[in-house]
């Protein structure tokens, strides 16, 4: 949806994101996971902001 809006450098670091947490195991139980769906968006929020230090 970002590349779509033009926004293709926040695409990236949202994806990046998302595959650091996912890469840590923080994942929901419906990919084999026991994180709840705050706790993945916590962690993605986290790495975001940690890219951007």
């Amino acid at each position: 949806m970002l590349d779509h809006l033009g926004e293709a450098a926040s695409s990236q670091r949202l994806m990046t994101a998302v595959e650091r947490v996912c890469d840590a195991g923080i994942v929901t139980p419906d990919v084999g996971g026991k994180a709840t769906t705050r706790e993945v968006t916590d962690a993605v929020i986290r790495a975001i902001r940690g890219s951007n230090e």
